[in-house]
């Protein structure tokens, strides 16, 4: 039986496989990205976080100083939205119409001459306000007299509370009411809503906006 020597071979070099790559090249980007945090770091504890007294300058205590009305810009908003007004809140009941309240105010512009078109005249509530027998604004608004009833379908309310708002830049001594739908209408007298105002020391006629609300005469009838 023959014998055979052994050869010694040299280990064939083996390249560093694709995962092994990658998992060398995060850990350098980790030690790069940790080396420049902490030189950021470093740097930023160095300089100063706000200034103190002690570099210099001067601190004053301003005192409030008040805004004028006209200058306030809550006023200012609200003036552009709204305007001169009121707001009438009216019962109708069938043919009847009772009055519930009517307030001078600013009124929201877009909602006091919203001009709503395609409206049906039939089921629609419209005011219409006069100052000495002109007309000086209207407004209509659909009457609610029908509502949504759960399993019921559309149910005729003929008891129903409508509230108007009306764009008016005087006083207003009568608003005329009218909702056909049930044949309601009313002529209403709101002189007394400007009363509160005109008793007040702004309520004075001979000023020009004291006229606008309380004007000599029986324009006015203080209740």
């Amino acid at each position: 039986m023959s014998k055979h020597s052994l050869i010694p071979v040299a280990p064939t070099p083996v390249a560093p496989t694709s995962g092994l790559r990658l998992a060398l090249g995060a850990c350098l980007v980790t030690a790069l990205l940790g080396s420049s945090t902490g030189a950021a770091l470093a740097q930023g504890a160095a300089e100063p976080a706000t200034p103190r007294a002690s570099h210099g300058g001067k601190v004053e205590w301003q005192p409030p100083r008040p805004v004028a009305a006209e200058a306030d810009p809550v006023n200012v908003r609200a003036q552009a939205e709204t305007v001169d007004g009121i707001v009438v809140v009216v019962t109708l009941d069938g043919a009847s119409v009772t009055l519930d309240s009517v307030t001078p105010a600013r009124v929201p512009r877009r909602q006091a001459r919203l001009a709503r078109q395609g409206l049906d005249a039939s089921v629609a509530v419209k005011a219409t306000a006069l100052a000495n027998g002109q007309i000086v604004t209207t407004t209509t608004l659909p009457d609610p007299i029908f509502n949504a009833s759960e399993g019921g379908g559309l149910v005729r309310t003929e008891r129903r509370q409508v509230s108007l708002v009306l764009a008016a830049e005087r006083a207003i001594d009568t608003v005329q009411i009218e909702a056909p739908a049930t044949g309601a209408s009313a002529t209403l007298d709101v002189r007394a809503a400007y009363a509160p105002y005109c008793r007040s020391s702004k309520g004075n006629p001979d000023t020009e906006q004291g006229g606008r609300w309380c004007p000599r005469g029986d324009n006015i009838t203080l209740q």
